[in-house]
């Protein structure tokens, strides 16, 4: 809580200048607290007006910035020279909010621009690359690093997969040709003869 002195002594915050006397060397006290509530307390001889009602000597009496209180009817209180704690915490949570804001622009563009991949949380795989595979213009001793270690092992399964039904293929072909053509036996040759016939 903040309290000012209001009067025409020099050592008071708000110093009025008055000449004839009309003012108090100390004629009244603003309290302020932290959350923008105000009290003014009267302590003159002449008197403080708020909203042009005198209010009683010594008692702490509310007031807000829209009040309009005078000094012995010689002076009003210009609210410009007292600070605005809720302004204060207003411009203090604009700053706030608006530095969040930066902040999340800025990793929102930083991902943007990056395509989305952080150095730190996707690092490329350097492997091997069959020399016979290579892209003409690569350099010899380039490394490939567009499929990861788990994709190689898939497409090594589904090789070795592949190339096993061929041989299996390849070998009952070849096992067909090798064979001579065997002729049915003579009782399977009646059946097949007797089912033509009820046809």
């Amino acid at each position: 809580m903040k309290v000012y002195s209001i009067g025409r002594e020099h050592g008071c915050d708000i110093e009025i200048d008055d000449n004839s006397d009309v003012i108090s060397r100390r004629h009244a006290t603003l309290k302020v607290s932290s959350s923008g509530s105000m009290t003014i307390t009267d302590i003159s001889q002449n008197g403080t007006y708020v909203n042009g009602i005198k209010i009683s000597s010594n008692v702490e009496v509310p007031v807000t910035r829209n009040d309009s209180i005078s000094f012995a009817h010689v002076y009003t209180l210009d609210w410009n020279m007292i600070p605005n704690p809720r302004a204060a915490i207003i411009r203090y949570a604009i700053a706030g909010i608006l530095a969040v804001a930066l902040i999340v622009c800025g990793i929102y563009g930083y991902k943007s621009f990056s395509g989305g991949k952080t150095p730190a949380s996707q690092p490329p795989i350097p492997m091997a690359v069959d020399s016979l595979s290579q892209d003409a213009n690569a350099a010899p001793d380039s490394v490939n690093t567009q499929q990861p270690n788990d994709s190689i092992a898939n497409d090594s399964l589904k090789d070795q997969k592949e190339n096993a039904k061929k041989k299996v293929v390849k070998k009952k072909d070849s096992a067909k040709k090798d064979s001579p053509k065997k002729e049915p036996e003579p009782e399977k040759k009646e059946e097949a003869a007797q089912k033509k016939r009820f046809h």
